[in-house]
């Protein structure tokens, strides 16, 4: 019995409270109803614009196909622009497999703005380092090799070792042996650790 006026108590100073702060409440209701949709709304936009993005990737390699070649390069132009965090990448590589752009200089100012984008994840970011260092490999520029490969190689990253073996075997092959055993021995103190 005890626990009948108790209980009724609760609920009519709940009721008064809620009188009192009804416009309060009305007013959370809306806010938290206008971020909701907002949030929907963004979700939305972002899903559609990955499927925009998804297709013109998919266009591009079918363009390349049927070489159309100049169509092509439009289009992963304009996908290297969109700062997208999966397809951008894969757009800069599509383009340098199927040798679509030949200005090496273009090609290093698009690996430094997919390095730029702030939507791919770290790990993620020193793997495109690293193909970026490939390609540099590739144009003997030895200074922009190391600085690309040394942020991983000075860090905890899971691609710290192959930055390292890189790095090396470039060094290797241009007959410059204390720089390659220089960094093998980074390489052998991290394993001793």
């Amino acid at each position: 019995m005890p626990d009948k006026p108790l209980k009724k108590k609760f609920i009519d100073e709940l009721v008064s409270l809620f009188k009192k702060k009804f416009k309060t409440v009305i007013i959370l209701i809306v806010i938290l109803i206008g971020f909701f949709v907002s949030f929907l709304f963004y979700k939305n936009t972002q899903s559609k614009n990955n499927l925009k993005i998804a297709q013109e990737y998919t266009h591009a390699t079918i363009l390349i196909k049927q070489k159309k070649i100049k169509e092509s390069e439009l289009l992963l132009k304009s996908i290297i622009d969109k700062d997208h965090k999966f397809y951008s990448p894969l757009a800069l590589y599509l383009m340098i497999d199927n040798k679509i752009e030949s200005d090496d200089k273009k090609i290093i100012i698009y690996f430094d703005n997919i390095l730029k984008n702030k939507k791919i994840e770290k790990e993620n970011l020193n793997l495109i380092k690293i193909k970026k260092a490939i390609y540099l490999i590739k144009l003997d520029q030895q200074e922009a090799i190391i600085e690309t490969l040394n942020a991983i190689i000075n860090s905890e990253s899971v691609w710290r070792s192959l930055a390292i073996n890189l790095i090396s075997e470039y060094f290797l092959s241009k007959n410059q042996k204390v720089k390659s055993e220089k960094y093998i021995q980074l390489l052998n103190n991290k394993i001793k650790k």
